[in-house]
């Protein structure tokens, strides 16, 4: 996909700040954290959104989303999915967030 910012940084044309990566996934810090330590999980193959993923990338999203909590080392922490433009999708590539919590930390998921 030309246009979608998340190939562009799987391709390496755009910098991020990577965490992790291997064959499926890459890690990245959101580019506006709403937590310390907000990072977005992206399949390297463009997927529109949950329902698009492949049952093998399925299983694989849940192993680097594993790696990717302990390599943050949060102990508490959301995951969310914003899936279609009406859930407040605004990259149309599906990502994952993994927002590490600590007490205080003032944000809150739903309002």
């Amino acid at each position: 996909m030309d246009e979608c910012v998340f190939c562009k940084i799987v391709a390496g044309d755009i910098d991020a700040d990577k965490i992790l990566e291997n064959e499926d996934f890459i890690v990245i810090g959101d580019a506006k954290p709403k937590v310390e330590g907000h990072s977005l999980v992206i399949p390297k193959v463009h997927c529109g959104g949950f329902m698009d993923l492949s049952s093998e990338l399925y299983v694989g999203l849940l192993s680097t989303v594993c790696e990717a909590i302990l390599k943050l080392g949060c102990k508490d922490f959301n995951l969310v999915v914003n899936n279609g433009k009406v859930a407040g999708q605004v990259v149309g590539h599906f990502h994952l967030h993994i927002l590490p919590r600590v007490k205080g930390d003032g944000f809150r998921v739903l309002e």
